[in-house]
């Protein structure tokens, strides 16, 4: 299957290159900015990540009897959930608010009560799901700036792939987009046969929310002023927890995570929309 492109909203450049330069050079500067220019592509994180993180081999290796073999992973995470830490947090909740445990007892509002009990288990007060050998794994679009995505939702006389996941099929009817906005929807699953057979059950976090992430809340190509489109978004995005609930002990386990949109086709050779990582739990 060739590689598939997402479709991107491109800045309009100048062609006039000055008297001076002929057509023939202005295409040559073009095809160098095109070989020196960075390629953007979405990209869907998986945190925690190691030091040594590659794309291609991100292990994520746990015992939950053992502290110090799962403790460098609940660091990891609260590190980079910190930027989330609120009192206040939006509703629905896009991380769980804090990353103190119960147990130091931090003071925490109401509201921020509330949005953990929605992120249990994946929160630091059960950290993370790893004491039991059960991990929370976090997901995040970034890349998204240039970005025009095209959902799938039941409104659209457009089809539905055949292979989507009954449960998003069942997320979309039970929120249709008029009502509750559009999703780029996520699933995870093993990605060999073996690993299907592994993985064990798992659970999109928060629970009482459609695996996904709300179109509303990502800072794509047509929500944010062409000046931006290079710069930072100011808000973190939203994420999804993964929740795996009894995965097979010792043998590793390679998982792969999707987006679902009409603009990106699924291909196991592509980056685009898709990541994976190997888990393995002693």
């Amino acid at each position: 299957m060739p590689k598939s492109v997402p479709k991107f909203s491109r800045p309009q450049t100048s062609t006039c290159l000055g008297s001076h330069l002929n057509i023939k050079s202005g295409g040559i500067i073009g095809l160098l900015l095109g070989l020196l220019l960075p390629q953007r592509y979405v990209e869907l994180e998986v945190w925690p990540r190691s030091e040594e993180y590659t794309w291609d081999q991100p292990l994520i290796q746990v015992r939950g009897s053992d502290p110090g073999s799962w403790h460098n992973w609940y660091r990891r995470l609260n590190d980079f959930l910190r930027v989330y830490e609120t009192s206040i947090p939006e509703e629905p909740p896009r991380a769980p608010c804090s990353v103190h445990n119960r147990r130091d007892q931090h003071l925490r509002s109401d509201q921020c009560d509330m949005a953990m009990r929605l992120w249990a288990p994946c929160t630091a007060d059960e950290f993370y799901g790893y004491a039991r050998g059960k991990p929370c794994i976090f997901l995040r679009l970034s890349h998204i700036h240039y970005w025009v995505p095209e959902p799938y939702n039941m409104t659209s006389s457009l089809p539905i792939p055949p292979d989507m996941p009954p449960h998003i099929r069942e997320a979309m009817r039970l929120r249709p987009a008029h009502q509750y906005g559009d999703f780029i929807w996520v699933t995870c699953d093993g990605e060999f046969s073996a690993d299907k057979e592994n993985i064990g059950p798992i659970q999109y976090i928060p629970a009482e929310y459609p695996p996904g992430f709300p179109l509303s809340r990502l800072h794509t190509a047509d929500r944010i002023p062409y000046s931006a489109r290079n710069m930072p978004d100011q808000v973190p995005g939203p994420l999804v927890a993964v929740y795996f609930e009894n995965p097979r002990r010792g043998v590793v386990i390679n998982v792969e995570c999707r987006i679902w949109t009409r603009d990106i086709f699924y291909d196991p050779k592509s980056r685009y929309g898709r990541a994976r990582f190997e888990l393995f739990v002693e």
